[in-house]
């Protein structure tokens, strides 16, 4: 066994181009994260947990669906556009960029109706507050589509800070400005379906700022070339990664929406932010993720195996060291963190300490999913993921109607583990890289 931890290493990783578009981009995380913390604790504490699992849970279903009726196309690009700039193929990106926009958003649309029409035919969910909340989030399903969609687009450039600014900087930034002078002027007048408002509002300024970059950076640089369409492969290539990144997507939400399903609004909000503190470890992994998935898959293209070795292991070890003081203090003083959203959030101690400790293995195991993904690897992926997703969904209605906020956190660490050792094995087998904090010889 070799650690990859020494002050030589890190020194000549950190001046590395990868070392430094990533800490770019875990800057922006950064940002957002505050944001998203400085929102919850005004929604928890002006408004209550009831209200926060309102937002959570309408927000959840949105978010979730948006992934789905982007079909793959957004994971797609990452594959193929990096590919076709090798290739100068500039006919076949230009049409693989108006295809996509034509059907994501001709289907997030459909879906946002379907899903509105069968909530209002069968009243569903029975809380009425989750469920007007529920209705004022549909309306920018087809928005968020939209931005996954395209900001995926300057990602495939190798733009990665770029892509993160509209997302996670100008939409946390919006809301939360949009949110304190709301407080200023309505007090505690202020309700949570006005907070969901905001919130759509924020999301349409995030799509308006990422076209605007999208126009400049890509479209423009194919703007005169006569589009080339291969529709039969894209739409093939897509469903396989809208498989493996549509069902990774319904394991981080599952939880929510069943708690919301069979607790109400009041443990959904408990445990969402629960959940929301757990994700503050494995933000430094997002990021990664977001820089190392297009470099993934180029340098497996180019058979440079021991950079991408390199790549992997180094870049894994920094995010890691990065992130373990708040591993620590999470599992020392759980409900310390929870006491700043609210008394009865304490209810989430364990939930929390839960959660955190299934982090650790996500990040003991690395960028799993893109290193199967982005190597050709879909299938095996695919397989994975059904599997443990099934395990996952039958033990989250075992658990959460019995246990509630505490057997979500189980099942969601089920999940996070099993998964994630499970790929992590796949990943070794399949292209002899491994993609783990530790290298074995």
């Amino acid at each position: 066994m070799q650690y990859f931890l020494n002050s030589k290493n890190i020194r000549s990783w950190l001046v590395t181009r990868h070392a430094q578009e990533l800490l770019v981009v875990f800057s922006i995380q950064a940002f957002s994260l505050l944001a998203a913390v400085a929102i919850s604790l005004i929604i928890t504490n002006l408004l209550g947990a009831a209200a926060y699992g309102v937002f959570s849970y309408g927000f959840s279903w949105v978010n979730l669906l948006a992934v789905f009726s982007c079909m793959g196309f957004e994971q797609l690009a990452l594959k193929e556009i990096p590919t076709y700039q090798a290739q100068g193929r500039k006919d076949l990106m230009h049409g693989y960029f108006r295809y996509a926009t034509k059907k994501i958003l001709l289907i997030s649309v459909i879906v946002s109706i379907l899903l509105f029409l069968i909530s209002w035919l069968l009243q569903q969910p029975d809380d009425n507050l989750l469920r007007t909340g529920f209705w004022l989030a549909i309306p920018v399903l087809p928005v968020i589509a939209m931005i996954n969609l395209r900001l995926s687009w300057l990602r495939s450039f190798h733009l990665n800070s770029l892509s993160q600014f509209p997302d996670k900087l100008i939409r946390p930034l919006v809301f939360l400005v949009m949110l304190l002078i709301a407080f200023l002027i309505y007090g505690r007048e202020l309700n949570i379906f006005m907070v969901i408002i905001m919130s759509g509002i924020s999301i349409i300024v995030a799509l308006a700022v990422g076209n605007y970059f999208v126009q400049k950076k890509v479209l423009s640089t194919v703007a005169e070339v006569i589009p080339l369409f291969e529709k039969q492969k894209w739409t093939k290539i897509a469903f396989s990664l809208l498989m493996v990144n549509g069902i990774y997507f319904y394991l981080s939400q599952l939880q929510i929406l069943m708690l919301g399903s069979f607790k109400g609004a009041v443990e959904t909000g408990i445990f969402a932010i629960a959940s929301r503190l757990s994700d503050l470890e494995g933000y430094m992994l997002f990021a990664l993720n977001v820089v190392l998935a297009p470099i993934i898959s180029r340098l497996f293209a180019e058979e440079k195996m021991a950079e991408l070795q390199s790549v992997i292991t180094r870049t894994l070890w920094f995010g890691f060291l990065f992130s373990l003081p708040v591993i620590i203090s999470f599992l020392l003083l759980p409900s310390f963190f929870l006491g700043f959203f609210g008394d009865e959030f304490g209810s989430g101690r364990n939930a929390l300490i839960v959660l955190t400790l299934s982090q650790v293995v996500n990040f003991a195991t690395g960028s799993v999913g893109y290193m199967l993904t982005m190597t050709g690897h879909h299938k095996t992926a695919i397989q994975l993921l059904v599997l443990t997703a099934a395990l996952t969904t039958l033990l989250s209605f075992l658990l959460i109607p019995a246990f509630g906020i505490n057997g979500a956190a189980v099942s969601a660490a089920v999940n996070n583990i099993v998964l994630n050792v499970l790929m992590a094995i796949a990943v070794y087998k399949k292209t002899g890289i491994n993609s783990t904090l530790l290298r074995f010889r």
